[in-house]
């Protein structure tokens, strides 16, 4: 019997599971996931998310050779439209572990770009997430998941995200790389999950307003 060899996008998610675990234990995704975060908090956190998109968007776009198939459209301007509807900043300094791994984004578009899509799959990943996080922030934020209300970021495109996903993975499985690249756009996309787990590990959450949060969603 011959065993099956992984796609790329399965090698990238078994490589990437530890630190989808850890990020969604962290205080900051437990505050989204469970719709206790508070306002204040959660644009802490997007101004960094909006920094990750911005350096990542720029550093796919002076990389040269990737498929243009799987460079997906930027997220960025959804994200300065959920900041300005929820009182945040989009000119925030960077967190040092969101400025690391824009560093590496440009390393990356210099000297080996196929490592972007690594990046770009964990962060497309994510929208999935975002499904349901979408929901929960919806009561969190005290907004409604319509457009230019704050939710954007996570409900842009919503109808047909589990069938765009399912085309990118398949896309990305199809594409022609050698083991090198694939190998570099696995751990690529590992760092960027580690990064992701310091932000989120860092950014401060008022635990007591979100206990308070999550006593009233019970009595609801």
């Amino acid at each position: 019997m011959t065993l099956e060899t992984p796609s790329l996008p399965d090698l990238i998610r078994a490589a990437i599971a530890p630190a989808h675990t850890a990020v969604e234990q962290t205080p900051f995704a437990r505050g989204m996931i469970t719709g206790t975060i508070t306002r204040a908090d959660y644009v802490v956190g997007l101004a960094q998310l909006g920094i990750l998109h911005r350096e990542l968007e720029a550093a796919t776009e002076a990389a040269v050779g990737l498929p243009a198939a799987l460079i997906p459209p930027p997220r960025t301007p959804a994200i300065e439209r959920d900041l300005l509807a929820l009182g945040g900043d989009a000119s925030d300094a960077a967190h040092p572990a969101i400025a690391d791994i824009a560093q590496r984004f440009h390393d990356w578009a210099a000297e080996s770009p196929t490592a972007l899509l690594g990046a770009i799959y964990v962060l497309e990943g994510s929208r999935m997430g975002s499904m349901v996080l979408a929901r929960s922030l919806t009561r969190a934020l005290h907004v409604q998941p319509q457009p230019n209300r704050g939710l954007d970021y996570h409900i842009d495109g919503i109808a047909t995200r589990p069938t765009d996903w399912k085309a990118f993975r398949n896309r990305l499985a199809e594409a022609d790389f050698s083991a090198e690249s694939q190998e570099q756009i696995v751990a690529a996309a590992v760092e960027v999950m580690d990064a992701l787990t310091t932000l989120y590990s860092a950014v401060p959450v008022d635990a007591t307003a979100s206990e308070a949060q999550r006593l009233e969603a019970v009595a609801v």
